[in-house]
């Protein structure tokens, strides 16, 4: 017998074995359309011949395929079957390209909750979810979950998630009109972790009789929690950090977001939480509040504005309770500023902080006996009475601080004591609206980096000057027909700047063309277009940020 026979008589068998135990998964992509006159689920899912139902395809698509349904109502409640894998990829639900998907839940009777997910490596992408009386996304015992670009709303719960939900990413969603949370997770059997929130918006209860939660981080042991640039408003509570059960250190960290106009606290923290660079503010009860329950609270706040509220700008229910503060504003408070509801301050540790409060004479309050005004903090009989604040600051005026605080615009007034006073210990390296820090002689307190006049950039200006690019936030946000754009270049660069609707779809152009390093800005009209969210990106090569815009009709 030859070598290659020999070869052959061996080698070939245990080729066929590999072929027929290892199957190759091959990705498919498949389309439901509704309103096709040919849909059906006996079709094979194509372009042509695509399924009637989004339902068949949850039942029938594999790990690594993507679903893509045409724009339309789809009366119909979903429970996705079958689950992706970190080898073959995430099975994706996406509504097809610059068209909606809309799972409206009128009339159904199998389910009130719109799409439920009990399986792993799943995307939802750009879809519209409404009128479901339970939730419009609920989760359970499932890992590597992404839902990017779709809005929930007229619902009892927006998204929620119990069984130890982990590993998850909520990208640009929108949930409003709902009855008791945006989101929650739940501790319901196992801790939910490892879940990050990239520029969500959680709004509108519509029960005022309620506890409504924008955000909920439940009670439990669940742990690893991020927010990037989330806002919440018109709800009981903005985000609810619950009691971890006595693991202290829990991660949950907010990261630029915004809570504001609530119906009691803005921030509701009786667990663990870390607020960098956060808005709180017109919040009834508390911008901040550190709760009590079975174990004490922690708050640790940087850079963060708080101003407005009607009892409290921030408060702590017990001496057990933590809280931690630099380079804070704490402003605008019709009642009291800073309260401990106990007479005691031990676990307070604060400094380089910023202090108004429209009642002067109660600024701090220490267990409703021992009361501080604004010119005692100033004096230093604060810091003398608790060993914190030796380097805060306080102002008799909040117009004094900030540029238009009647209309809620917090940027720093120019010739605020904010700017520069503040301390490097736990700032963050860029402000609300992603500018860089610091910019001038020192770091800035409150959440945004005051960047200068218009014009004061150019190049080979003195003062405030970036040695990166820099997009600033648009001017005026929110607009009403036409907004202002300012940006820096540190370098002559080919510059695009374009407009994103929601969904991530491009609607606008606004340059494309070679631009000189130093200060620019136009403006731009919103022809056409109707009220909502949408975001801007620059781009130039070595320098890319994206910001959000609000258009108001």
């Amino acid at each position: 017998m030859t070598r290659l026979a020999i070869l052959c008589k061996v080698v070939l068998p245990v080729l066929m074995l590999f072929f027929v135990a290892t199957p190759i998964s091959i990705a498919t992509t498949y389309y439901v359309d509704g309103n096709h006159t040919s849909a059906s689920d006996s079709n094979p899912g194509t372009l042509e011949l695509p399924w009637l139902t989004i339902q068949h395809a949850a039942e029938t698509v594999v790990a690594g395929d993507t679903v893509y349904i045409r724009g339309g109502i789809y009366n119909e409640h979903v429970h996705i079957s079958n689950e992706g894998n970190a080898t073959d990829g995430h099975i994706v639900f996406s509504s097809y390209p610059d068209e909606v998907a809309i799972i409206e839940g009128t009339g159904v009777t199998e389910s009130q909750n719109g799409i439920i997910v009990d399986k792993s490596y799943i995307k939802l992408f750009g879809l519209e979810i409404l009128n479901w009386n339970e939730n419009g996304i609920w989760i359970e015992r499932a890992g590597y979950i992404e839902i990017s670009h779709c809005e929930v709303y007229n619902v009892g719960n927006g998204i929620g998630m119990i069984e130890g939900v982990h590993d998850f990413v909520l990208n640009r969603v929108e949930m409003h009109h709902f009855d008791l949370y945006g989101f929650d997770a739940s501790p319901y059997g196992t801790d939910c972790y490892n879940g990050t929130f990239n520029d969500c918006i959680a709004h509108t209860g519509r029960d005022h009789d309620q506890n409504v939660d924008g955000f909920a981080i439940g009670h439990g042991t669940q742990h690893d929690f991020t927010f990037n640039r989330c806002e919440t408003y018109d709800v009981y509570d903005g985000f609810d950090i619950g009691e971890n059960e006595g693991r202290r250190h829990i991660n949950i960290v907010l990261n630029r977001c915004s809570s504001h106009d609530c119906w009691n606290d803005g921030y509701k923290l009786t667990g663990h939480g870390k607020l960098v660079n956060c808005l709180g503010y017109n919040n009834y009860n508390a911008n901040v509040a550190v709760y009590w329950d079975v174990n004490a609270g922690t708050a640790d706040l940087y850079n963060c504005t708080f101003f407005d509220s009607e009892v409290f700008n921030v408060w702590v229910e017990n001496s057990s309770d933590s809280l931690l503060m630099y380079n804070c504003i704490l402003a605008g408070g019709d009642n009291i500023c800073l309260g401990f509801e106990q007479r005691d301050v031990s676990r307070y540790k604060g400094d380089y902080n910023l202090f108004h409060n429209d009642d002067l004479d109660r600024a701090f309050v220490v267990g409703y006996e021992d009361e501080f005004s604004l010119d005692q903090l100033e004096s230093g009989v604060w810091t003398t009475y608790s060993g914190q604040d030796a380097h805060s600051l306080i102002s008799q005026s909040d117009v004094d601080i900030f540029t238009d605080p009647s209309n809620f615009n917090l940027h720093l007034r120019e010739t605020s004591n904010a700017i520069d006073n503040g301390t490097s210990v736990g700032a963050p390296s860029d402000d609300f609206d992603g500018n860089p820090r610091p910019i001038g002689n020192g770091y800035d307190m409150g959440a945004y980096e005051y960047q200068g006049p218009v014009g004061v950039f150019g190049v080979g200006s003195e003062g405030r000057i970036p040695n990166t690019s820099v997009l600033f936030q648009n001017y005026p946000n929110p607009f009403n027909s036409s907004t202002t754009f300012r940006y820096i270049l540190n370098e002559a660069a080919f510059v695009r700047l374009n407009i994103y609707d929601i969904l991530g779809h491009e609607i606008d152009t606004i340059i494309h063309n070679h631009q000189d390093a130093g200060e620019h800005s136009l403006n731009w009209a919103s022809t056409g277009l109707p009220s909502g969210v949408y975001f801007y990106r620059i781009e130039t090569g070595g320098f890319v940020h994206t910001k959000k815009l609000i258009l108001q009709k």
